[in-house]
């Protein structure tokens, strides 16, 4: 390559890649999408307590987030109001951060025409870019790891600074527990290495104050996670099942991260790819590797034990840190036995995807439950006696809005298995307590549970209230949709949808009507 040709590679690259991320995340933040089931959830605890009482009991919806996320995105409300881009503004800036933070720590562990690329994967991971626009904690984990990594890298023997980050670190991010017990570990190791184990101990002993702040911490706010049934029944099937399962779950879990939240494709290929740049930089850097892999381990042992799941957005902070071992798979130049082209090509491979869906964001905003704009084209359609009801899914973030708004709605519908209603399903009873057989009923719809077998489906519902109403209309947006249910409509076909046999329907008046 040309001097002048790499000197633009090495140097501009990077920083028309992070003005890329940056756009793309801007972006999706302007476009202030809808909020989904449980960001509403979460969201609700944020717009109606104050700061102690975020922390004072669990949040609703057994939702969690650490205290100084919860209290910074309370401050963004209190100065800028509430709405969806206040509630994510945390995120937007955590996801700008790690984003910067992601670019030096590629320069400190990649060569230098490594480092676009890394910083280009980063840009437009579809993970990182998603979660910088969402009422969530995960992308302040990465900012807060990558400092947390970066700080360390920095030190020259005096550890009071990563001390100090540490004992505040773990209050804004559950992730960076494991992070600082790795870089404890690794320090205290090299303290006794080289300068003997007076150092080592002195080391040790500022290195254990994030451990007591971590204590504070758990007696304070996070005991109540440990006692969640149902955090720790949605993440169970995330752990090995005993012993004799380790092996195949370590194969599984990696297989799984490759998917999510990295996004690549072709597994084997990207083990290999994170395997061998994992190798490279290990063997090529050494002691910043070491220092930079150093939570890794860490949160695979919690994993392997049971006690933190290593999965899915828990491991988004891991994102960066593979991110740049997948790229140093790459050899800078074409060495005899290491060929760029080969290399450059299973990189393509296993990326290229991730990549190709993170591009059309730069232009288009990324929606998942639009029901906000569902719910104003329902007031404006709504008639005077008109029903609202609420599919359970939709529950939460309806109640956010309508709370915003002052709206109002009559109850929810939802499935019920025959067990819950009293051994055996009674449709139209209960359509008829709804009311759908003499008034007209709109029925909104908001995020389809992944328990279809237990829950059912939305066909399914609109199926069976078809048996005592007629379908009038529909207002449908990108995963959400208000269905007006009206007798004396004009009757329209029958859905063809498959009914499960096995479950009912039922209504509960949760409260009285408003006529808002």
């Amino acid at each position: 390559m040309p001097n002048a040709l790499r000197l633009a590679w090495v140097r501009w690259a990077p920083l028309l890649l992070l003005a890329l991320g940056a756009e793309i995340r801007l972006r999706q933040w302007f476009g202030s999408r809808s909020l989904w089931l449980d960001e509403a959830l979460i969201a609700r605890s944020l717009v109606s307590r104050d700061y102690v009482g975020l922390v004072a009991e669990p949040l609703q919806g057994d939702q969690a987030g650490p205290v100084l996320w919860l209290w910074s995105t309370r401050l963004s409300l209190d100065l800028f109001g509430d709405g969806e881009r206040q509630l994510r503004l945390v995120s937007l800036l955590s996801g700008l951060v790690a984003l910067v933070l992601t670019w030096r720590l590629a320069r400190r562990l990649l060569p230098g025409a490594l480092v676009p690329l890394a910083v280009g994967l980063a840009a437009l991971s579809p993970s990182l870019v998603y979660f910088s626009n969402e009422v969530k904690p995960y992308a302040l984990d990465v900012a807060v790891v990558l400092g947390l990594v970066l700080l360390a890298l920095r030190l020259r023997g005096d550890v009071r600074p990563l001390a100090l980050a540490g004992a505040v670190a773990v209050w804004a991010s559950f992730a960076s527990v494991f992070v600082l017990a790795g870089l404890s570990v690794v320090l205290v190791l090299r303290a006794l290495s080289r300068d003997g184990l007076a150092t080592a101990a002195r080391t040790a002993v500022w290195l254990s104050g994030w451990l007591v702040s971590l204590g504070i911490s758990y007696v304070l706010v996070l005991h109540r996670l440990a006692d969640s049934e149902v955090l720790s029944t949605f993440w169970e099937g995330t752990f090995p099942n005993g012993p004799g399962d380790l092996p195949t779950w370590l194969l599984r879990r990696s297989v799984d991260l490759t998917r999510d939240p990295l996004e690549l494709s072709f597994w084997p290929v990207a083990l290999v790819l994170l395997a061998v740049g994992t190798y490279r930089v290990c063997r090529s850097r050494p002691g910043p590797a070491l220092l930079g892999f150093a939570g890794v381990p860490v949160a695979v042992l919690a994993a392997a034990i049971s006690t933190y799941p290593f999965a899915s957005r828990l491991a988004l902070w891991a994102a960066p840190l593979a991110l740049i071992a997948l790229v140093a798979a790459v050899p800078p130049r074409g060495d005899r036995g290491r060929p760029l082209l080969l290399s450059l090509a299973a990189l393509t491979l296993v990326a290229a995807p991730m990549v190709a869906q993170s591009l059309p964001h730069t232009t288009v905003v990324q929606q998942r439950n639009e029901l906000r704009p569902v719910m104003e084209q329902l007031m404006a359609d709504k008639e005077p006696g008109d029903l609202i009801l609420v599919d359970i899914p939709a529950k939460a973030p309806f109640d956010f809005y309508t709370d915003l708004t002052g709206q109002g709605r009559d109850g929810v519908i939802l499935f019920a298995s025959p067990e819950e209603v009293g051994g055996g399903c009674n449709d139209r009873a209960a359509l008829l307590t709804g009311r759908f057989a003499t008034q007209r009923v709109w029925v909104v719809f908001a995020h389809q549970l992944q328990d279809t077998g237990r829950l059912g489906t939305r066909d399914d519902m609109i199926a069976r209230i078809e048996d005592v109403s007629n379908r009038a209309r529909t207002i449908d947006r990108v995963g959400a949709k208000a269905v007006l249910f009206d007798p004396q409509a004009q009757v329209r076909p029958p859905s063809d949808e498959p009914r499960n046999p096995e479950r009912c329907l039922a209504v509960v008046r949760t409260v009285p009507p408003t006529g808002r």
